[in-house]
């Protein structure tokens, strides 16, 4: 595979770089998109049930297993390349910021450190009340948790349909996407917002934007470059191509 020399250059000297990920980047590991799969990991899924606070308050003990379920499905998976080559691109850049709106935390398991979550993280919980965090295990078929602080009940710390992204994640990759010299959205089907609005943010302030992705989307004709195909196999190639060297011995 072949890359302008230009975005290379941009590659190798970019003081501040923020990789953008939706869940296209997390499909070689084994979790389907949520769009396009016809896949047990989404099997009887119920928007209304698992993934709104009515659901939640009207059979909170069905959520939760199904939660606990998912959450031990990901644990049995692993990250691909392309969590492996972001986390790595942390030695070559200056400042490496990770953007996701993934709730698997594969881009922590890889190695990356600023990892802004917009979504929450399936293995984390908080309190419906409060939002005050919970820092416990919750397994299929155990007694309903309830908050330590408020005695109200425990629910995964996920964003779910008509709640508003936390608003500090939020805050902060706004500041971050502004502020960057490189862009790299991956795997994001850009009709998820407010997140699918940094890409566009981060070009109007000067920043070079990259897309990988198989699919054609609406950041097409915005990016000033696209790389059409799977990340985990361009990565690898693209980062040979940046530093010279092979990603398996960077690693």
């Amino acid at each position: 595979m072949k890359f302008d020399y230009l975005l290379l250059e941009r590659l190798r000297y970019a003081e501040n770089i923020v990789f953008f990920t939706g869940a296209g980047a997390s499909t070689e590991s084994g979790i389907p998109t949520f769009r396009n799969a016809d896949n047990a990991f989404w099997v009887d899924f119920d928007l209304e049930t698992y993934a709104t606070i009515a659901g939640f308050n009207a059979e909170p003990e069905k959520v939760l297993n199904w939660y606990a379920l998912r959450r031990q499905q990901i644990q049995s998976l692993h990250p691909n390349p392309t969590h492996h080559v972001i986390a790595a691109w942390q030695a070559k850049a200056p400042n490496v910021t990770v953007i996701t709106q993934n709730i698997d935390g594969f881009h922590q398991r890889a190695g990356s450190k600023q990892v802004i979550e917009l979504h929450g993280n399936i293995n984390d919980h908080k309190c419906v009340k409060n939002n005050h965090k919970a820092d416990l295990p919750i397994d299929a078929g155990q007694e309903l948790p309830r908050c330590c602080l408020c005695d109200s009940l425990i629910r995964p710390d996920v964003i779910w349909f008509n709640e508003a992204l936390p608003e500090e994640a939020f805050g902060q990759a706004e500041v971050t996407s502004f502020d960057c010299d490189v862009f790299v959205s991956i795997g994001c089907s850009m009709e998820v917002y407010p997140a699918a609005s940094l890409p566009i943010s981060a070009a109007r302030c000067g920043a070079y934007l990259v897309q990988i992705n198989p699919m054609s989307t609406d950041l097409d004709n915005l990016s000033d470059y696209n790389l059409v195909g799977k990340s985990g196999e361009i990565l690898p190639k693209l980062w040979e191509a940046v530093w010279g060297e092979s990603f398996r011995s960077a690693t």
